[in-house]
């Protein structure tokens, strides 16, 4: 949908097609060729015709999927239409069950089976239109990293051909949602920097395709990389850049201290699109005031949403510090969900807030059913914004799952973003452990200033290597192991034994510490 097309079409509207969609998601891709999804209804005895609507998924009493049975199962969330149960399908079924998602999700199946029909008639075009149409639409192409894995290793979420295409339409609204009121006032024309970190990461890529559809110019370069910092700000006053797009720790913490140190010249109207971790009160106010002393003086400072699971949707910002746009409500579907103390769990009413989970209504390879993300949201609600005209689900102040023990039920996993990167903390000790000159190891996790809350985050490590072990090997190690997990560089220190255990509390040994002082 356009943005337009979200403005004119009433909520309940979207609600019936969102239905509409997730009845023949699970009837015709799901549960005939999710191997995951599929034993799970078998093993719960539900059957999948049963389920008509969204709600129905809590209904039959269907689970919520956590972010660890993602990762020890990471094939079976991958949609394969070729077979089910081990066995091979035919090729006419193949077409059946896409025709039949086509027809019911409200898609050009007309045409389809006219193609279809033709290929059977012995017309060669048709037959090489339909394989192209699989495997556009079944075939991984791509994928995004996750977190890390039990193994170590970041954890891929698959797209398709089409899916990547799906993705870089909606991202692209994210944009053009920030830049609309400057474009209405002043006839803004975007001239956009990338200054997201560059990696098979949903943030840059989506950001990068979406920019590239929106913008007069586009720069698409990257924070961390090859070009410093120094170097990107000369560039902006030389691109005469007005929109940049990045994660707000390097934007406050790097960018615009460059910019203060260089002073260049910017244009007078501009949008900072801000996204992968939270922005507080501080941090926006030190990235206006930055840009305005550098002529930015009429500037937007907003944020999307979205996660490597969310894959092809995002959420977004009409309004400066306001709530967060569902702008993808025909490919993700999102609910707010309370945990009950017996593994239970209830979708919670509008107004009120709760952990956030994700529903995919279209597409193919890894595919997400009743997914909890593990970011909570204050409040929630659903209708027309009053400032933007857009119709969609709605949800304020959205944080990440901070408490452990409540991680650990949410999650199955112990995740902390770090510089903007989730980090599999749990994964990350196991394979520090395993490290054969390592014998214990404490994980923490700080702040550059520890008296600037919104300074840049700091990992360190701190370890005791076993007796006769080479100190230097077991540093190379850790920092080699961190960076596999979860691609970035710590700070690593070897201690003694007894100054480690002192160090990280004694007999009650804190292995995983988050040191980050609270944001006021």
């Amino acid at each position: 949908m356009t943005l337009n097309e979200l403005r004119s079409r009433p909520i309940e509207e979207i609600r019936r097609i969102q239905d509409r969609k997730f009845k023949a998601m699970i009837r015709y891709r799901v549960w005939p060729s999710h191997p995951y999804y599929r034993r799970m209804f078998k093993e719960l005895n539900v059957d999948p015709w049963s389920i008509s609507c969204i709600d129905d998924w809590r209904k039959r009493g269907l689970p919520l999927t956590r972010k660890l049975d993602y990762k020890e199962h990471i094939r079976e969330f991958v949609i394969n239409p070729t077979e089910a149960d081990g066995e091979k399908r035919a090729p006419s079924e193949i077409l059946k069950l896409h025709l039949g998602y086509t027809r019911e999700a409200g898609g050009p199946w007309l045409k389809l089976l006219l193609k279809a029909l033709k290929a059977k008639l012995g017309s060669k075009e048709a037959e090489a239109q339909l394989k192209e149409e699989f495997e556009r639409s079944y075939m991984p192409l791509t994928f995004w990293f996750s977190s890390g894995r039990v193994l170590g290793l970041p954890t891929p979420v698959f797209l398709t051909k089409e899916d990547f295409e799906t993705m870089a339409l909606n991202s692209s609204l994210v944009g053009l949602l920030a830049i609309e009121p400057w474009v209405k006032k002043y006839g803004f024309e975007l001239r956009a920097m990338n200054l997201f970190p560059y990696a098979p990461h949903l943030g840059w890529w989506g950001v990068d395709q979406g920019l590239y559809r929106i913008s007069k110019f586009l720069l698409r370069t990257a924070a961390g990389g090859v070009i410093p910092t120094e170097r990107l700000v000369q560039l902006a006053e030389l691109f005469k850049v007005n929109g940049y797009a990045g994660m707000p720790a390097f934007i406050r913490n790097r960018f615009c201290r460059e910019l203060l140190r260089q002073k260049p010249k910017l244009p007078e109207v501009g949008v900072v699109l801000l996204a992968g971790e939270k922005l507080y009160d501080r941090v926006f106010h030190d990235i206006k005031e930055a840009f305005a002393q550098v002529g930015m003086e009429k500037s937007r400072v907003v944020c999307g949403f979205a996660a490597s699971e969310t894959k092809t949707g995002f959420a977004a910002q009409c309004t400066e510090q306001g709530p967060y746009h569902n702008l993808s409500p025909m490919v993700n579907a999102y609910r707010v969900v309370k945990l009950n103390e017996d593994g239970t769990y209830d979708f919670i009413e509008e107004g009120e807030g709760g952990l956030l989970t994700i529903f995919h209504l279209d597409g193919a390879g890894t595919v997400f059913e009743g997914y909890l993300l593990g970011d909570r949201v204050e409040k929630h609600w659903a209708g027309k914004c009053e400032h933007c005209g857009v119709n969609s689900f709605t949800f304020h102040e959205i944080s990440r799952v901070r408490d452990y023990s409540t991680q650990l039920q949410v999650m199955g996993i112990l995740e902390k973003k770090v510089k903007g990167a989730t980090i599999n903390l749990t994964s990350l000790r196991s394979e520090i452990l395993n490290i054969p000159e390592v014998f214990e190891a404490q994980i923490v996790i700080t702040k550059e200033d520890p008296e600037d809350p919104y300074s840049m985050d700091k990992l360190e490590i701190y370890a005791a290597t076993v007796p006769g072990a080479d100190p230097k090997k077991a540093k190379s190690e850790i920092m080699r192991a961190t960076k596999m997990v979860a691609e970035i560089t710590p700070h690593v220190e070897i201690l003694d034994l007894e100054e480690l255990i002192e160090k990280a509390g004694g007999l009650k040994f804190l292995e995983i510490v988050d040191k980050r002082p609270a944001p006021s």
